[in-house]
């Protein structure tokens, strides 16, 4: 359980170190492909470097991850550019409610994960819980036609596909020793790393960082590294099925982030927000609790 608690908290850092981006004048791309190489730096030097990478190159979870890391800084570039076109709660909703994909097949295809009663209702209020704590009273300009509906789809899959990588590979199979976690976590960080200097270049922003935005992208590269490290040890360690994991470690985000914005941040919660961590707090109480008579 302490290795969910600590993704959790870590992937809670990652929201609101973005929320202070615009405050201490971040340049934003600079900051997450700095974030990408000190995080990607970090697991192969934890990972021992290429003599392990060389050692299981032939294996499928690692093509895999690799390709990846490209799916990473363009699904990353591309939220932030819908928040602005169509709305905070249209692209957070689309991004969490991702989890619904792999939880799905994972029910369907995997034979040690079963739909018992508790997880059923458990996932099924988990879809209201995200949508209400995600909701915010704004205004955007929105725009026409299928960009509309395309894009938050193309967030949804894409984010799925993510959760889904992390969650099918993450067993005793695949991760043998602590160091396969390390090098699993680095594949796609190391990708998008150097996708976002290549995008950089192109864009005519491969530039020196600024004080703050150097000290932003390795903070944030630490804590991101951090997070996905913790994650993959949650889904080798916790007595729950993966298709109950993601719910709570995406529920435990946001009701973490929502205490962190209201207590740190000054932000005000609606009356949706309220109902839906309320939810979110039960979808978590019964994953729990299915877990402990497992």
């Amino acid at each position: 359980m302490i290795y969910l608690l600590i993704s959790i908290a870590l992937s809670t850092g990652i929201f609101v170190l973005f929320q202070r981006f615009q405050h201490w004048e971040v340049h934003t791309l600079q900051a997450i492909v700095l974030n990408y190489g000190v995080a990607a730096a970090l697991g192969w030097v934890l990972c021992g470097g290429s003599a392990l990478f060389t050692s299981v190159q032939s294996e499928p979870w690692v093509w895999v991850a690799l390709g990846m890391g490209l799916l990473f800084i363009y699904l990353f570039q591309l939220i932030a550019r819908t928040t602005q076109t169509l709305g905070l709660t249209v692209t957070s909703i689309a991004s969490k409610l991702s989890m619904v994909l792999p939880v799905a097949l994972f029910l369907a295809f995997d034979p040690l994960d079963a739909l018992t009663w508790k997880k059923g209702v458990a996932i099924a209020l988990a879809i209201p819980a995200i949508v209400l704590a995600s909701w915010k009273e704004e205004e955007r300009t929105v725009q026409p036609g299928a960009a509309r509906w395309v894009v938050p789809l193309v967030i949804f899959v894409g984010s799925g596909c993510i959760d889904l990588m992390f969650a099918a590979y993450s067993g005793e199979a695949h991760m043998q020793s602590v160091e396969h976690r390390y090098l699993f976590a680095s594949l796609p960080l190391t990708t998008a790393c150097i996708a976002g200097i290549a995008w950089l270049a192109l864009s005519g922003q491969l530039q020196a960082p600024s004080r703050n935005t150097l000290l932003a992208g390795v903070g944030l590269g630490i804590i991101n590294f951090g997070s996905l490290y913790f994650l993959l040890e949650t889904y080798d360690k916790i007595n729950l099925a993966r298709s109950g994991v993601m719910p709570v470690n995406n529920l435990g985000v946001i009701l973490l982030s929502a205490a962190a914005s209201v207590l740190f941040l000054g932000e005000r919660l609606n009356r949706r927000n309220r109902w839906g961590l309320t939810l979110g707090a039960l979808v978590i109480l019964l994953l729990l609790w299915e877990s402990l008579q497992g």
